[in-house]
């Protein structure tokens, strides 16, 4: 389990601070969440409203994310020897699918709202967006640098960066309301903020489900991890080779190398283990070596040893 260990140490000490980010989010948003209710409600603003609506799946869905990275970081077990990793990828996928939940009904209401417009308090509107606006930008500051670790931690910023941009529409739609007195404006900046959550919950849900399927990651170029391993001396081919994530930042590789000879090549399964980790941060390797033939070596029937 030594290994395991290792990756484990890395992960805890990521996860820390994605909780630390994390936990700031959950404060402001239900913060956000709370005044933009109020906000809709005394301005009769559904971009408000929709807004808040947003913002409560995105409280659900950031809880679920500090959820699962406490969760990740727990040790492997005799029945989970790679431990809890991909708890963050399970909750990446749920989170994609209550956004797109929630951009549709955003969407019925807003085509619902351009054929009977309300009346909008443009001046409350905007006092609300811009408080809405000031808080998602210190939320997007604090989860910045932890989403690139993190599918998981990525989808919750995406759904900060989509309440920041909810905020933004709102503070857009209420300025153009007062300069013009369309409050068809306000539905129109609804259904324009429930397109850009439906665009963030399919990169999300596209992300995860690669990572399920055990897919090459996107970041890695398998082509060019085929190259590096036929560069070392004395490896002459290889196949079978498959390279996945088990999530976020943790990838796997496993394949067949066609050697001089298997028996004597601990010091190449040494230097290629080293290599993965420095070039292509790949933190699991598997390697079976296999015997090169020379001419006048006949392959075995396959059934010689029935």
């Amino acid at each position: 389990m030594e290994h395991n260990e290792r990756v484990l140490t890395e992960k805890t000490f990521k996860g820390r601070k994605a909780r630390k980010g994390l936990g700031f989010a959950v404060g402001i948003t239900s913060l956000i969440l709370i005044v933009e209710l109020i906000g809709g409600w005394l301005s009769g603003s559904l971009a408000l409203v929709a807004d808040a609506g947003h913002m409560a799946t995105d409280l659900f869905a950031l809880l679920i994310s500090f959820i699962a990275v406490y969760i990740s970081s727990r040790p492997s077990t005799q029945e989970r020897s790679y431990g809890y990793v991909r708890i963050e990828i399970l909750a990446a996928l749920i989170n994609g699918i209550i956004l797109c939940v929630m951009a549709v009904f955003v969407l019925i209401e807003a085509l619902r709202r351009i054929s009977l417009p309300a009346d909008i308090q443009s001046t409350t509107m905007l006092v609300f967006g811009l408080i809405g606006l000031a808080a998602n930008i210190a939320s997007a500051f604090m989860l910045h640098r932890e989403q690139k670790n993190s599918v998981n931690v990525k989808a919750a910023y995406i759904h900060v960066l989509s309440d920041l941009a909810g905020s933004v529409g709102v503070v857009a739609g209420a300025l153009l309301i007062t300069l013009t007195g369309l409050t068809f404006i306000d539905s129109f900046i609804s259904f324009l903020i429930a397109l850009l959550i439906i665009h963030s919950a399919v990169k999300i849900l596209r992300e995860s489900v690669n990572v399920l399927m055990e897919s090459v990651p996107e970041e890695l170029d398998i082509d060019e991890i085929e190259k590096t391993l036929l560069h070392f001396n004395h490896v002459h081919d290889l196949h079978d080779l498959h390279v996945w994530a088990l999530t976020s930042g943790v990838y796997a590789l496993s394949c067949h190398l066609v050697v001089d000879d298997p028996a004597d090549n601990c010091s190449l399964l040494a230097c290629i283990h080293r290599k993965m980790k420095e070039l292509y941060n790949i933190d699991h390797v598997t390697i079976q070596l296999e015997a090169r033939k020379t001419s006048a070596e006949q392959p075995e029937h396959p059934c010689h040893n029935c």
